[in-house]
């Protein structure tokens, strides 16, 4: 199925490029990103592992559009070098969005495809970091909205998202990362949103998502297993001034625990509440945020979990060269229903940076940073090493060059 799904992808970049061939307006940009960073323990764990490495972030975004129709195509990667050599990584990913308005009515696609190397995203995730293992993620994201009158919306939105895991080189964490397990996730929301004025608007929202997920053969976590999540939230968008703005929503979502063996079974449905709490405020020189939000979504770990997050971030505009960013993110991540091809887990994960920027030319800027993690993993599995378990953070300094290329444009 990924195979198949790659082949979809390459036929809508093929779309958009003949198109762009014909197109009203078009244009390429791109950027390219390159710095060097420290970080004192690069794999989170009780040992510390430092690593010293280089950093290098292409990335090229091509767009054309007509009276009724946008389409673009972008491609990226991130290359990492590093003096301990295991954790090394080459990602690349690519993406196409297309919309098409006919009246009333828009029809958009998303697709993306990508290869990261895991450790890359398990920090938040599963708390496991290995090097030498490598995910591949494909998704695909049609919508369908429909201006029913000039106050009212209505939306339905698809989706199908497949991740799988692999290991590669050399090294001894195979037994870690069969902790892994790969996911297929098949999704429908369907949305509607009504304006009441100009500076208030309320929305409600149906979903339904079934996930698979499936082992790579490993004696641990052989078998397959399969979740279903479908509920309801209500919400609404408010703009309290100019500068001032809140977004929030409440309601319920029911997870059906997988059965008691791999050859499945109906199970119990668990039910828990949703919501999210998103306040921006946005001045002449300044930007502040925070949001709170409680969500589900399956796991590289071959679950369900209950996401809750709580996160600020603040900008300030020093002067036109330089300015400062401050963000810091917490969440606590609990498993859904159990079965005897899952794990018992739940993380604790806190992220917080800063960065100074400093932009001396119209399409050069030097930034430096600064990054804390700190994550707590509790696991009751017998693959889940007590290196791995329990209290862990690390503190990486970077400094980035980025070059942005305004690009080549046209229009008839």
């Amino acid at each position: 199925m990924l195979s198949d799904g790659r082949v979809w992808l390459v036929v809508l970049f093929g779309l958009g490029l003949m198109r762009m061939a014909t197109a009203d307006q078009w244009k390429i940009t791109g950027a390219l990103d390159q710095g060097f960073e420290y970080n004192d323990n690069i794999g989170l764990r009780v040992d510390k592992t430092p690593a010293f490495g280089y950093l290098l972030r292409p990335s090229v975004k091509a767009e054309w559009n007509t009276a009724l129709m946008k389409v673009g195509i972008s491609g990226s990667g991130d290359i990492r070098r590093y003096d301990d050599t295991q954790w090394n990584c080459d990602n690349f990913t690519l993406g196409a969005d297309q919309s098409y308005t006919q009246r009333r009515h828009v029809f958009s696609l998303n697709a993306g495809y990508s290869q990261i190397c895991s450790y890359a995203q398990q920090a938040s995730d599963t708390g496991i970091l290995v090097p030498n293992n490598q995910s591949e993620s494909l998704n695909l994201s049609p919508n369908w909205s429909w201006q029913v009158t000039q106050l009212d919306r209505l939306s339905l939105s698809p989706s199908y998202s497949q991740t799988s895991f692999n290991d590669f080189g050399t090294g001894n964490n195979n037994e870690i990362s069969n902790n892994f397990r790969d996911n297929t996730s098949y999704s429908v929301n369907l949305s509607e949103l009504h304006e009441w004025t100009r500076r208030f608007s309320s929305n409600a929202s149906i979903f339904f998502s079934h996930s698979e997920f499936s082992s790579s053969g490993n004696a641990f976590n052989q078998g397959t297993s399969s979740q279903i999540v479908f509920g309801g939230q209500l919400g609404g968008q408010y703009a309290i001034t100019r500068k001032w703005s809140i977004n929030a929503g409440a309601g319920g979502r029911w997870v059906q625990s997988p059965g008691a063996s791999a050859s499945g079974g109906s199970g119990d449905l668990l039910f828990g509440e949703t919501f999210n709490v998103a306040i921006n405020y946005k001045g002449k020189f300044d930007t502040f945020a925070v949001n709170f939000s409680r969500s589900v979504s399956p796991s590289a770990f071959g679950q369900i979990q209950d996401v809750s997050s709580f996160g600020m971030q603040y900008g300030y505009e020093i002067s036109r060269e330089l300015s400062f960013k401050a963000s810091g993110n917490y969440s606590e991540n609990q498993a859904v229903g159990q079965s005897q091809t899952q794990l018992e887990q739940k993380l604790s994960f806190y992220n917080a940076s800063a960065e100074l920027a400093w932009k001396f030319a119209r399409e050069w800027r030097l930034t430096a940073s600064y990054r804390y993690q700190m994550q707590d993993l509790a696991a009751d599995g017998a693959q889940i090493s007590s290196f791995l378990s329990g209290v862990r953070d690390s503190n990486a300094v970077m400094i980035h060059l980025n070059y942005n290329w305004d690009g080549l444009r046209d229009s008839r």
